[in-house]
């Protein structure tokens, strides 16, 4: 049994407890109280990530720790730990190896540069805000935040979190050796005599399967029409900003001229309002540029990581549904075979039959979440979506208006 199945089974039985039939009056067989209070624990929580101390062995650097505190709305910090990167990591794939149905955030990725760029303060401050937004959006996930693993590493300071991750390493252990009985089974098994197709594929999957499939064609659609927006945009702040340098050099080439000693008041004068003008319009055009920075290009880029976090859900199904084609053709194939050394080709589907099996759970249960998942997080993307691209017009429209304003005067 290892640390985490209690937890389990109480995330599981408090999360239930959400769901149960109020007209039937059933409620699941759990501590009532108690779920209650861990549920209300988790609800309406604000987390804050701080850079804490870099760990090092000489002049190199190991790892740094950050210092994770959460509280209620409105009130006082309450839990304070600290973590470093590598338990952000285990977080994430506890959630996506048990929970991959649900459209999880992601995490900064880690590359051979990490150690050398916690130096740089851009990279780390980037970094604490991108571990921040993924803590923060799993707590406001309305059934993400209710598991066990979150409660373990925002509350636990007993090092409970260091015992977890050896516990997974041995299980990978184990699931390695596993994978590498099937392989040396599969190496000592001589080709086959016969082939099987298998399955259609078609005609694996029920009819959810297809509306999975036009959900996630869906989010493809959302996703080019949200990044065609972000060239769009990205273009036009080029194009100010070429304009205006253009104002600013014309400025200062009106400034350093020399001609105007000679000029006539009325020359003096039209050269004066051409350089206020100019200013005037650089001003504009440079809050123009800031109010996109700042404002609306974040929100265009957070609802294209949204909706790129959903289709790396339907990722994660379709290649778990492609693993059960490749085995469950193995399976036929291997029923089809005959052979003198039966034994290796009866080892060789046990092991496939018990993955498949696992697999097929997990798979069925990914689908169960996912059609609710998505149908709510589309509507909601779509809504978002729409108003980003209304904001754009409007953006459009008032730069229009200090075109011609600009013109008038």
């Amino acid at each position: 049994m290892n640390l985490l199945e209690d937890l389990e089974n109480n995330g599981t039985q408090q999360m239930d407890l959400l769901n149960f039939d109020h007209q039937a009056n059933v409620i699941p067989n759990v501590d009532f109280y108690n779920a209650i209070v861990v549920n209300e624990f988790m609800n309406n929580r604000i987390v804050e990530v701080k850079d804490g101390e870099v760990v090092k062995e000489g002049y190199i650097t190991k790892y740094k720790l950050y210092l994770v505190r959460t509280k209620k709305l409105g009130g006082e910090w309450e839990t304070e730990v600290s973590r470093r990167f590598s338990d952000f990591e285990w977080l994430y794939q506890e959630l996506i190896n048990k929970y991959g149905g649900y459209i999880i955030p992601a995490i900064p990725e880690k590359h051979l540069l990490t150690k050398v760029n916690l130096a740089s303060y851009e990279f780390s401050e980037k970094r604490r805000k991108d571990l921040q937004q993924f803590l923060q959006r799993i707590l406001h996930h309305h059934h993400l935040r209710y598991v066990p693993e979150l409660r373990i590493f925002i509350e636990d300071k007993e090092k409970f979190i260091s015992l977890l991750k050896g516990e997974l390493e041995q299980n990978k252990t184990i699931e390695q050796k596993y994978d590498n009985l099937l392989q040396s089974v599969k190496t000592l098994w001589h080709g086959s005599t016969l082939t099987a197709k298998g399955q259609d594929p078609a005609k694996m999957f029920d009819g959810s399967e297809k509306d999975l499939t036009y959900d996630e064609t869906l989010l493809l659609s959302l996703s080019m029409k949200g990044t065609k927006l972000k060239t769009v945009v990205e273009e036009h702040v080029v194009i100010l900003r070429e304009e205006a340098k253009s104002l600013n050099d014309q400025n200062e080439a009106l400034y350093s001229w020399n001609g105007l000693g000679s000029a006539s008041e009325e020359d003096i004068s039209q050269f004066k309002q051409l350089k206020y003008n100019n200013e005037i319009r650089q001003r504009k055009i440079n809050r123009e540029i800031e109010d996109i920075d700042r404002k609306f290009i974040p929100k265009l880029l957070n609802c294209l990581f949204e909706i790129e976090w959903a289709l790396t859900a339907c990722k994660r199904r379709r290649n778990l549904q492609s693993q059960l084609l490749v085995d469950q053709q193995r399976i036929e194939q291997l029923k089809m075979q005959y052979t003198d050394n039966s034994s290796r080709r009866d080892l060789e589907m046990d092991v496939l039959k018990t993955k498949y099996q696992k697999n097929k759970d997990r798979s069925d249960k990914m689908s169960i979440i996912m059609q609710d998942e998505l149908l709510s997080f589309i509507t909601e993307i779509k809504q978002q979506l729409k108003a980003i691209i209304e904001e754009w017009r409007s953006i459009m429209k008032t730069l229009s208006k200090n075109i011609i304003e600009d013109d008038n005067e």
